[in-house]
């Protein structure tokens, strides 16, 4: 069997120990009659005997054969004094061939098994060949590749644990001679391997197959450096930055049973100033469990030791035996804690961050004793990482939620978030430089409107009808417990519940105010409620358990009517805004745009467009026309969706569509009090009064509402927006989007506000709404209008 250990090399390996037995013979000629040199005399006579340990041997077996006299031999440099500590053998640099292994290396090979292969991790056939190379360049050629980099070897223990080796190399007994293969470099051929580690082939073509002899033999050491590689780890595992579920307690507890050398360790962690919720969530999210907490996760479970230690010493705490008796009572229900989760020792750190403890790191262990006071200290090294990591995830973190607050709870929209940006840098600069710099208020000016709302028709009213079923379901319910109830004695008691109800339920079958409500909610959360709790044992039990099923728990009101119109509703503005925040994805490709959305009975959104939210592109009325076609497209397109979803509905809810076309631009402010855009400006406060009377305006002279079921209805401050959008409905019949038939009305006069006109039209709810293009939509718009 050859020496090399990989298929490809430059190297012939001769193993030889003619360079050991010259710093012998020179040994015995500076002290030729000592002890020692006596030793190494008698040493050399029997090595001398043995050519092939001076000419050099090629194979395995021939270094086996030769086996007896090499440890002779090598008993120089490895004294038997240091055998069992030091992890040493007799190797050729990153070869697999290894022996003469020091009784500590044999060790560690013995308790990895038989079926154990040493080899450097992460170092491949291409590394190797190159690397060789390079030892040939700074040997034979007197280059200076520096290829000084740390290698790694990984050996399981005797109990499985994988043990991390620095691997040293000494090559004082060895050499680099060339064949006659071999080819002797130009600079410009070093030159040029310089710039090309990535070519293999190109230093095969100059270190061809074995042809280079690598002769005499190396040292190999190794360092135990499993701790140093587990803070590594730890550092890469913490450092990550993908967020998603982390799962960091698993791989702690892996790096910290590495480090303990106790298996089946476990890592837990508890954080501080987080509500229950937010901590169980932020617990998951890392992969940990809590074992300081109690049962419901609402409080820490320590004894007073352990809190003085923690949060006012900063100190770690240690349990070494929870079976260990104890009479102070704080201390047995921190025992009783642990032993709930099978703990015998623990280890409890604080993590501070800038004076502050923010959580614990709690270390366990189900063996007594295997944690304690002494091997705590190992947790000085580990714990200014953890730290580090908790403070840079809470960050993060943190600006997670921010982001999330600002998409979800503020109308900063993508489209104009530049200009909050440019100003807050701008604010930002001044302050370090300890200039006096004012926030300016955020304007776009000459901004064009686009208004509309979607809405549940006679929303109001069947609210408060299925607020008066609750109540009168529920006021049943209660008569009806009561009367059936067991009254054993209590005769005044309950008839006098009775009829307080029954006068109730009376009034409200009369006449329905707001007050009749409240008097009668707090009539019964203040005194039916409690009086069922109080006897339980005296009302029927069905009838209880069905009617606190109903009962809202955070405002102990009967909720079942209003939820099931409350769920429909939900679903219906899911529907809806699943769609228009999809369209409006498109629409911003039109021309950035403002956009912002608002959910009631129904859903409203409002956009601006213009030249001062987009400074980078040139604005055109054409866009402005395509959103227009793209509003009403949408608004069909919801039309035809809802009825769709509904038709197989018996109670299902009528939609209604309502557009402002409002002609003038205007100017929009940010709101620094109410933290959302508002109209700039006294005279344009007449497009918001539209806009909030608009959808339960009538048409003038009558009491039809404008707006009407499966319909899109159109107002205009200006006739000359009716005559153009006479031609999108135009466009959109030729379709068959919308039917043929079209209202026209003029609004009744609302306060400060006349002379509005408006279109109707109905959509045409068998289109194919699959065909509906929006990409295309004004190119088309055009070539059939122009065309």
């Amino acid at each position: 069997m050859q020496l090399n250990t990989f298929e490809n090399s430059p190297f012939q390996i001769q193993i030889s120990f003619w360079k050991l037995i010259e710093f012998i013979e020179n040994e015995i000629h500076d002290n030729p009659d000592g002890y020692r040199g006596i030793y190494l005399r008698s040493l050399l006579e029997n090595v001398n005997s043995k050519s092939s340990l001076v000419k050099g041997m090629t194979t395995v077996e021939e270094v086996q054969k030769q086996q007896n006299s090499i440890e002779e031999l090598l008993e120089v440099v490895f004294p038997n004094a240091l055998s069992n500590n030091e992890i040493k053998a007799v190797s050729m640099p990153f070869q697999n061939l290894i022996f003469n292994h020091s009784k500590r290396f044999k060790k560690l090979l013995e308790e990895a098994g038989t079926e154990f292969a040493l080899e450097i991790r992460d170092f491949d056939q291409h590394q190797y060949y190159i690397t060789s190379c390079c030892i040939i360049l700074n040997y034979y050629f007197k280059k200076n590749f520096d290829i000084s980099r740390p290698f790694f070897v990984d050996i399981p223990d005797a109990k499985g644990f994988m043990r991390h080796y620095r691997v040293l190399y000494n090559a004082d007994f060895a050499e680099v001679h060339p064949t006659e293969n071999a080819i002797m470099l130009t600079d410009s051929d070093i030159q040029e391997l310089e710039d090309s580690y990535d070519n293999l082939e190109l230093w095969q073509e100059k270190f061809p197959q074995e042809s280079w002899i690598l002769s005499g033999f190396g040292l190999i050491s190794l360092v135990d450096v499993t701790i140093e590689s587990a803070l590594s780890n730890l550092k890469s595992n913490l450092l990550k930055s993908e967020f998603g579920f982390l799962d960091v307690g698993t791989s702690l507890s892996r790096i910290f049973s590495s480090v303990y050398k106790l298996p089946n360790l476990k890592v837990g962690f508890t954080p501080l100033d987080l509500d229950e919720t937010s901590q169980i969530e932020f617990r998951e999210f890392l992969g940990f469990k809590s074992y300081s907490l109690n049962e419901d996760c609402s409080g820490f479970v320590l004894c007073k030791c352990a809190y003085e230690s923690l949060f006012k010493e900063l100190k770690y705490f240690s349990v070494s035996d929870v079976n260990v008796a104890t009479e102070l009572v704080d201390e047995r229900l921190m025992i009783e804690n642990l032993k709930r989760f099978g703990i015998g020792s623990c280890i409890l750190a604080p993590i501070v961050v800038k004076g502050k403890v923010e959580g614990v790191i709690e270390i366990v262990s189900d063996t007594p004793r295997a944690l304690h006071s002494v091997n705590a200290q190992k947790l000085g090294s580990i714990m200014p990482i953890i730290t580090d990591a908790f403070e840079r995830i809470q960050s993060e973190i943190n600006n997670l939620v921010e982001a999330i607050i600002q998409r979800e709870y503020t109308t900063i929209h993508p489209s104009v978030y530049w200009k909050f940006l440019k100003e807050a840098r701008r604010n930002y600069f001044e302050n370090i430089s300890e200039k006096d710099y004012l926030i300016k208020e955020i304007v776009f000016e000459q901004v064009y409107p686009l208004y509309g709302e979607m809405d549940v028709k006679g929303s109001s009213f069947l609210r408060n009808r299925a607020v008066i079923q609750d109540l009168n379901e529920q006021l049943s319910m209660l008569l009806q417990l009561l009367k059936q109830g067991n009254w054993m004695g209590q005769t005044l008691i309950f008839e006098k519940r009775i009829l307080k109800l029954t006068s109730f339920q009376r009034q409200l079958q009369e006449y329905f105010y707001t007050g009749l409500e409240q008097n009668l909610q707090e009539y019964i959360r203040n005194e039916i409620h409690p009086f069922l709790e109080k006897n339980k044992t005296a009302f029927d039990s069905k009838i209880m358990e069905i009617y606190f099923q109903r009962i809202e728990p955070q405002f102990q009101t009967y909720y079942y009517n209003r939820k099931v119109f409350d769920q429909a509703v939900g679903k219906l503005n899911k529907q809806l805004v699943d769609v228009l925040d999809g369209r409006q994805v498109d629409a911003q490709s039109i021309f950035p745009h403002y956009y912002e959305r608002f959910k009631s009975d129904g859903i409203e959104h409002t956009m601006y467009i213009g030249a001062s939210i987009e400074p980078n592109q040139i604005f055109d009325f054409i866009y402005f026309q395509n959103l227009r076609l793209w509003q009403l497209q949408v608004f069909a397109e919801m039309l035809l969706l809802h009825s769709r979803n509904t038709s197989k509905e018996t109670n299902s809810l009528e939609l209604t569509a309502l557009i402002l076309i409002y002609d003038t631009a205007l100017s929009i402010r940010f709101r620094m009090d109410e933290k959302r855009f508002d109209i700039d400006g006294s005279y344009h406060t007449r497009y918001e009064v539209i806009k909030k009377r608009l959808d339960k305006a009538c048409i003038k002279d009558s009491e039809e509402r404008v707006v009407q079921p499966n319909k899109i209805a159109v107002v205009f401050a200006n006739q000359a927006d009716q005559e153009e959008y006479m031609k999108y409905i135009t466009y959109f019949q030729n379709k068959g989007l919308l039917s043929s038939s079209i209202d026209f009305m003029e609004v009744e006069d609302l306060q400060g506000v006349s002379g509005l006109t408006g279109i109707r039209v109905g959509v045409n709810l068998d289109f194919n709404s699959n065909a509906l293009d929006y990409s295309g939509l004004i190119r088309d718009y055009l070539k059939t209008h122009y065309l």
